[in-house]
This record gives structure tokens, C-alpha cells and sequence, in this order.
């Protein structure tokens, strides 16, 4: 038998009992799936699984490819923030330390807001980007 005619057959018979599926319910139903070896059951659970999935796929990769373009920009915003000079840096802690005592949107607990060396302020800075309160220039971000 050509492999076209065995694709056609497959297609007629996946018709047939598509069709003997469609026009039954209930009971009926159920002792038909059973009848072909299928759990009515394990149907319904497989197509909420496959409902999930279909409908979280594109979400997850539209959080996957905002997670890369975070990644990208706050590698790239590093390089900027760090190369200030400590004066600089300085400020733009103080700027921070300021919004956080006016809004109390945040508390500032490093080392009792005592950053001891340009390393420790360089990380805490690093951290502020990642939390998008400031951008790669210092600037406070609005919420």
C-alpha cells in the first residue's frame, strides 16, 4: 500500500471516530471512549493540560524575551553607573537615601545606611538598577 493511501486511510478513520465522538454524550460517551481504550477521565485532564499550556506559551515567552532585554539593558547600564567617579556616586546615593525617607517607599538597611568602601556603594547602585529605582545615569525612575 502506497504511503498515500495509508496517510488517506489513517485520515478516513480519525473522521469516523471523530464524528462517532461528536455525535454522542453523557454515558453514551463515556463507554465509547472506553470502548476504543480511552479514560474519560484522563481526556479531560489531558486537554486542560494542553488548554494551559497553549494559552501560557505565548505569555511565557514574551516574559522570557522581556527577562533577555532586562538582561542585556542592566549588563550594559553597569558599565555606565560604575565608571562615575565615587563624588558622583555619592550624590546619586544621597538622591536615594532622600526619595526613600520622603516616600517610604523603601528602607535603606546596608550596613545601617553606612556604605564603608566604593565597592559597597558600587553594589548597592548595581542594585538599585536592578530594582529600576534609578537608571544607568543616576536618575531616579518614577513609579
Amino acid at each position: 500500500m502506497s504511503d498515500d493511501r495509508s496517510l488517506h486511510l489513517k485520515r478516513q478513520l480519525l473522521d469516523e471516530i471523530w464524528d462517532e465522538i461528536d455525535s454522542l454524550e453523557g454515558k453514551e460517551l463515556d463507554e465509547y471512549l472506553a470502548s476504543i481504550g480511552l479514560a474519560p477521565s484522563g481526556l479531560l485532564e489531558d486537554y486542560a493540560k494542553a488548554l494551559n499550556a497553549a494559552c501560557a506559551a505565548p505569555k511565557r515567552a514574551l516574559f522570557e524575551e522581556a527577562r533577555r532585554q532586562m538582561r542585556r539593558k542592566i549588563s550594559a547600564d553597569f558599565g555606565k553607573i560604575l565608571s562615575f567617579d565615587v563624588a558622583k556616586k555619592k550624590e546619586i546615593m544621597a538622591a536615594i537615601r532622600e526619595h526613600a525617607a520622603r516616600t517610604n517607599d523603601m528602607t535603606i538597611a546596608a550596613r545601617n545606611q553606612k556604605l564603608e568602601d566604593e565597592g559597597n556603594l558600587d553594589s548597592f547602585l548595581e542594585a538599585c538598577v536592578r530594582l529600576g529605582l534609578i537608571d544607568a545615569d543616576g536618575n531616579l525612575l518614577k513609579r
